[in-house]
């Protein structure tokens, strides 16, 4: 018998029939989901078991507050039982865990974002030793383990890098991940229903389920990488925001994986008043991202039906988009079944670094 199966017997001694089955049924639910988000993170089995039986705290005090939910009427049983695990997590949360609301907004001249509460953010650098100082639209980031002992923000020479809703200031999550990769900082995201953030010391769970938000928090990875930021083809790596079309395939697609679909944008435009047609533009590689179920992945995309061909490595990839890398000089074109758009699928590691992504192979991979 493992650790995991000790707990859920310990925590429903006491319950009987039909109410031990559903509640224990309940608890393995979020114990399963716990341990997968932790292995996302790079924790082996043992350990992931071990951290999420942590957080949940003593099996008897969950037995304790699933007894008092056993009395409740009947139709607030399955409500309350969610209220209770919720409860047990955030009580439960180890020292230097704080949780910080994330939503998604928008900003004139920037668009859809994801932004973090910032008065929650700042208190739970706090409380691992770091700081956000400042005001949110003038702030300066200190991390603990960090390289660099303070980094500026610059909040307030950016448009759309902080937003109020209902007298609440919110950071946009591109700026912080920024700040955290140019303070030195080792940055990782674990898990996809309220991930954790971590860099340096500092361990900070967001609080939402907003697909737009973490897909946003994975995407953020690969804007380091010279392979598709810098001086590549790229000058601008743009989330695909949730639209309402899938795009699905079927593959070597791991339960809980985390993947992104990565495909280019011509974009174009024209002087005023020219007659002559686009005068510039540039390359813009749009990401899709997602959890995985065994076997299969969704992508949200602008167009499902656009033709694309899928590559196996970054180099060739690159090499389609080659002619584009100047278009004022190249020809409008767009992407039909004789040159369809070239398209990576990206298994992600939430790392911001050299290992931020695998290629997955083409030739495993059927569009659905």
């Amino acid at each position: 018998m493992n650790a995991s199966e000790r707990y859920l017997r310990a925590a429903t001694r006491g319950l009987w029939g039909r109410q031990k089955r559903d509640l224990r049924t309940e608890l393995a639910g979020h114990l399963n989901e716990r341990v997968a988000e932790f292995r996302l993170g790079g924790l082996s089995v043992e350990e992931a078991e071990r951290r999420t039986l942590h957080e949940l705290g003593t099996p008897e005090r969950v037995s304790g507050g699933m007894l008092s939910v056993h009395t409740i009427p009947a139709l607030g049983k399955a409500g309350a039982l969610s209220l209770l695990l919720a409860t047990t997590l955030l009580t439960a949360l180890p020292q230097g865990l704080a949780q910080v609301q994330s939503i998604y907004g928008s900003f004139p001249n920037i668009g859809p974002a994801s932004y973090l509460n910032f008065e929650q953010l700042k208190a739970a650098i706090e409380k691992v030793g770091g700081e956000l100082s400042g005001k949110p639209d003038d702030a300066f980031l200190t991390v603990p383990g960090a390289p660099r002992p303070q980094y500026p923000l610059n909040t307030m020479n950016w448009p759309g890098t902080t937003l109020v809703r209902e007298n609440r200031s919110y950071l946009n999550t591109d700026t912080l991940i920024g700040g955290l990769l140019s303070s030195g900082a080792d940055l990782r995201i674990v898990g996809w229903k309220n991930p954790t953030l971590r860099a340096g010391k500092a361990s900070i769970q967001l609080e939402t389920n907003d697909q737009r938000v973490v897909s946003s928090l994975y995407a953020s990875t690969l804007n380091g990488d010279a392979a598709f930021g810098g001086d590549g083809i790229a000058r601008g790596f743009a989330l695909n925001a949730s639209t309402g079309k899938e795009l699905g395939f079927t593959g070597p697609f791991k339960k809980g994986g985390v993947y992104a679909l990565v495909l280019p944008t011509l974009s174009y435009w024209t002087s005023q008043g020219s007659s002559s047609g686009p005068q510039d533009g540039y390359v813009i590689l749009s990401s899709s991202v997602n959890q995985a179920q065994a076997g299969s992945v969704a992508f949200q995309v602008s167009d499902p039906k656009q033709p694309f061909k899928l590559y196996g490595n970054v180099r060739d990839f690159q090499a389609v988009l080659d002619p584009y890398r100047t278009i004022a000089t190249a020809p409008v074109v767009h992407w039909d079944a004789a040159h369809p758009a070239p398209a990576l699928i990206l298994e992600l590691s939430g790392h911001s670094g050299g290992d931020a992504y695998k290629v997955v192979s083409p030739t495993s991979i059927q569009a659905n």
